[in-house]
């Protein structure tokens, strides 16, 4: 069918596969019982074959990579991107420290580049088939983030780039001082996405500022309010693991449940709304 004819188009995007077990079995329950359809390898994830493993088996699933300058070992040995790492070798554990680097201009081009290509390399050399590319803790609305992910989206041929813009709603004004965070990011991403091209980024992004908390009464707002076009929604769906039995977080996640809800699945088929992958929309 062409793209022309469809009137709305929505991918179901959970981010951090291979970030924790629940991250990952959270994920492809929302796949499999519910509406995600694409979901984002964190980059430099340490069991590659176990997460290879697991894709395996939802073949339906568009597979991203998340590529990441926080936590954890980079790919690239620290040596050759001494600007990303501290004297441990490891990446700084929060997303400020990249953002410090970033304002103090120590942060360097050519090693988030190396670093972000050594991180497609890896996940594809196991096979994974990439359709899109975006940033771990959404870092990519930094323009030396985004000009670098760019630049090795194109060496890769890889068509999609996810950037989180999202316009505010009544929602944010309960949480003012993450509202006034996210508007100052979501206008540093909105000039990085202008910079690089309206057809890589065309999505408009839902779901951001509740990331990990949407309920079934917040995605059926959102679903209602999507007009034609293409749209994005992000979600972190954690689910229960056997480390949770027993004890105070073994409560099913009501993100899965809100993804696997008939409810929202019963909307989407009303409102004629295609369920897609990222390779689907380009």
């Amino acid at each position: 069918m062409p793209v022309s004819s469809i009137a709305v188009r929505l991918v179901v995007n959970a981010d951090g596969f291979g970030m924790t077990p629940a991250r990952s079995k959270g994920i492809l329950v929302a796949h499999r019982s519910g509406i995600v359809t694409s979901t984002s390898v964190l980059g430099n994830a340490a069991d590659l074959q176990a997460i290879k493993a697991d894709l395996d088996q939802a073949s339906g699933l568009g597979v991203g990579a998340q590529l990441t300058l926080v936590g954890g070992i980079p790919v690239t040995a620290p040596e050759a991107i001494p600007s990303l790492t501290g004297p441990d070798g490891e990446f700084p554990r929060e997303p400020r420290d990249v953002l410090w680097a970033w304002a103090k201009a120590t942060l360097r081009a050519s090693d988030v580049e190396r670093e972000f290509d050594a991180q497609v390399a890896r996940l594809r050399d196991m096979g994974l088939r990439i359709d899109h590319l975006c940033t771990k803790d959404h870092l990519g609305f930094l323009p030396i983030i985004a000009h670098a992910m760019e630049n090795v989206a194109r060496r890769h041929g890889i068509a999609g780039l996810r950037m989180a813009i999202e316009k505010p709603t009544l929602a944010w004004t309960a949480e003012l001082p993450r509202a006034l965070t996210l508007s100052a990011l979501t206008g540093l991403a909105w000039i990085s996405r202008r910079r690089l091209g309206v057809r890589r980024h065309g999505p408009q992004t839902w779901g951001y500022f509740e990331s990990g908390r949407l309920d079934e009464v917040r995605i059926l707002e959102i679903l209602g309010r999507l007009g034609p076009g293409s749209h994005e929604l992000i979600c972190q769906p954690d689910a229960i693991t056997d480390g949770d039995a027993g004890t105070r977080n073994s409560q099913p996640r009501s993100e899965v449940q809100a993804l696997a809800s008939v409810r929202v699945r019963e909307a989407i088929q009303r409102r004629g709304i295609e369920l897609c992958r990222w390779s689907d929309l380009f």
